[in-house]
């Protein structure tokens, strides 16, 4: 068989990618050249996805005989060797993060047909300083390179492009978009109006030089991460109208010092606070009833809080890594306090957990090294693994009664640990559960016990008259 010619081969290799697809089912992907597109049930085309590496991009009026009504979401995410797109007058919606990160973009028009836009389509759009669009546009404005949704008066897109400094949002703006300052270092401030009622999601995301910002009382939500990585803020006052603070809010504000929360809040998102590491204390609303996974996560700083007597809940990692933490309360009500919650939390010295809680995390105390007694609370059925492994000045436990099992590691080098009872009911000592507790001098036993782990009491030089635990299974 003979051999095409190479050049007839990429001629015709070309010719196929060019080529539209000549039917496309309803709602089936497709493929047209660099785009992948979908028929809707009106008959006009969505695009889906661009997997090109064009510089400058024309866009096709049309897919199969399909107009082109939508750009889909993410449809030209991190295309970085786009220019510039000519988009057609067919199109009726730019949807969420269109051109997300598409870091070289200068240049793109919007044309008069489009009526729905979507979450900030020009997210990360660093160098984009050009957008096409008339004074008479039916939906959008452009005011001083910040681009407007006037059906519902959202503030859609900050230009990245515009000179550092401060800037203030218009009267009549009612909404600051998703990712509408999105990763942008040249505001410094912001004056938002008293018609503003709510901010987005990842709203003023990594914004590294805002240091300062006004929210007024007419704001009613605020999304998750809105200000997260905000690296220059210093303090914050939320509105009292505000009542859920979301997932991430002020994570990465690592100079923020001092925030007022409103006294109405009832939730506290997960990592809400993470790494603020120049925040001192905190007063938290009396309505809070419970602290997330990670919320005061590595805040390194905070050195007192107090917990609302409603809070039941503390969730895994809570106030993981909080060096200089030496007090706080454990309200009665407390009945879970998960995984990490305080784990390396070096300057705890004391706490008291209610008898309410039933459930308590592997690792929630793991390198306590300040913290000298704890008293378990009846309620909880296991010890969890590495429950307080690394507790070095951790002289006196007491382990409830009903516990069936300590798991692995959870005494793991508490080297002042002098005696320990083990409760009646327990069968099972994990893998190394007391391994390198050098000062560990009597261990009481019960006729319960079947499982004892490997290495369970290793490097306890002091520990004497222990019983052989060879029988058992996994013994030493």
């Amino acid at each position: 068989m003979k051999r095409l010619p190479a050049a007839l081969l990429v001629f015709v290799s070309l010719l196929l990618c060019l080529l539209p697809c000549a039917s496309a089912e309803e709602g089936a992907v497709a493929v047209s050249g660099d785009y992948q597109y979908r028929v809707r049930e009106d008959g006009t085309a969505e695009l889906l996805r661009y997997t090109g590496e064009g510089d400058s991009l024309v866009l096709p009026a049309d897919f199969g005989g399909a107009p082109l009504a939508v750009i889909g979401p993410n449809a030209f995410k991190s295309r970085n060797s786009l220019y510039s797109v000519v988009l057609p007058d067919t199109l009726s919606e730019l949807g969420d993060y269109a051109f997300f990160y598409c870091r070289n973009l200068t240049s793109v028009n919007l044309p008069d047909s489009i009526r729905t836009i979507g979450r900030n389509p020009f997210a990360g759009c660093e160098s984009l300083s050009s957008i096409q669009i008339s004074p008479s546009h039916p939906c959008l404005s452009l005011q001083d390179g910040v681009l407007f949704s006037t059906p519902d008066a959202r503030l859609v897109a900050y230009s990245m492009t515009r000179p550092r400094g401060e800037y203030t949002v218009p009267e009549g703006t009612k909404i600051i978009g998703a990712y509408a300052f999105n990763t942008c270092d040249t505001i410094t401030g912001l004056t938002l109006p008293e018609s503003v009622t709510s901010v987005g999601a990842r709203a003023f995301y990594h914004c590294s030089r805002l240091a300062s910002i006004n929210l007024p009382d007419s704001i009613s939500y605020l999304g998750s991460s809105a200000f997260s990585g905000c690296s220059a803020l210093h303090s914050l006052s939320l509105p009292d109208t505000i009542t859920e603070i979301g997932d991430g809010a002020f994570e990465d504000c690592t100079n923020l010092e001092q925030v007022v929360l409103p006294v109405d809040a009832t939730s506290i998102g997960n990592r809400a606070f993470y790494n603020c590491s120049s925040l001192t204390q905190l007063q938290l609303p009396e309505g809070i009833s419970s602290i997330g996974e990670n919320t005061f996560a590595e805040c390194r700083s905070l050195l007192e809080i107090v917990l609302p007597e409603d809070v039941t809940y503390i969730g895994g990692g809570a106030f993981r890594n909080c060096l200089s933490l030496k007090r706080i309360n454990i309200p009665e009500d407390v009945s879970y306090i998960g995984s990490n919650a305080f784990c390396f939390c070096q300057s705890l010295e004391s706490l008291e957990i209610p008898e309410t809680c039933f459930y308590i995390g592997a690792s929630a105390f793991q390198s306590c090294s300040a913290l000298q007694e704890m008293v378990l609370p009846e309620m909880l059925n296991n010890i969890s693994p590495l429950l307080l492994a690394g507790c070095v000045s951790l002289r006196e436990v007491e382990l409830p009664r009903r516990a069936a099992a300590i798991g692995d590691q959870a005494f793991l080098g508490c080297v002042s640990l002098t005696d320990i009872d083990i409760p009646g009911d327990v069968t099972s000592i994990g893998d190394m559960a007391f391994y390198g507790c050098a000062a560990l001098e009597r261990v009481f036993l019960p006729a319960s016990l079947s499982h004892v782990g490997a290495g369970a009491f290793d490097r306890c030089p002091a520990l004497s008259g222990l019983p052989d635990l060879s029988a058992l299974s996994g013994g030493n």
